[in-house]
């Protein structure tokens, strides 16, 4: 085989897998513009605002490998999280600001590892709301300290009391995450 030969054949592997790729992400796009929030911004006062906050992503509850295409959380970035009186405010650097009202929010919890991040346990923060056409899902941040998710979680009880249970065992939560450091010995 050529080298000519080579090249085109490589060529048109990799338009093939790029081709492919552009048509799933443009399916789940499809499959998740359900879960569109309302454009309505929040009001409340601010319990506690959060700046450069690393978001990971957002997934339905149970299935922390499966990533959702919701407009303004699609893509992983840094993010400005404002948890207020009336709802929580997302907004990831170079997406529209997400607004979760109150009466959607169920609750935090953390994890080891969600699609596009695997930390030490309990590591990442998880918000878990309801979309609007019913599903619970998890967005997932990773905060610059523990004492900043800790607020986080604080936060956000404040207007969501209610407890925040997975609803599958899927879930990563900290009996199912394995990691070694010195305080485990």
């Amino acid at each position: 085989m050529s080298r000519t030969m080579f090249l085109i054949l490589w060529l048109v592997i990799a338009s093939g897998i790029l081709t492919f790729m552009a048509l799933a992400w443009r399916a789940r796009n499809r499959r998740d513009a359900g879960l569109a929030l309302p454009d309505s911004g929040l009001a409340g006062d601010v319990v506690q605002a959060f700046e450069h906050v690393g978001y990971v992503s957002t997934t339905p509850a149970g299935a922390p490998l499966e990533r959702l295409a919701i407009p303004g959380l699609r893509y992983k970035g840094w993010a400005d999280v404002t948890v207020r009186r009336d709802g929580v405010e997302i907004a990831v650097t170079g997406e529209r600001p997400v607004h979760l009202a109150a009466a959607s929010v169920r609750g935090t919890d953390s994890a080891g590892g969600r699609i596009g991040k695997v930390v030490e346990r309990d590591g990442l923060a998880l918000l878990g709301w309801e979309g609007t056409d019913g599903r619970a899902v998890e967005s997932s941040f990773r905060f610059q300290t523990a004492g900043e998710q800790r607020r986080f979680a604080a936060a956000v009880g404040e207007i969501a009391p209610s407890a925040f249970a997975p609803k599958s065992s899927h879930t990563l939560t900290t009996s199912q995450t394995t990691h070694t450091s010195q305080e485990d010995a």
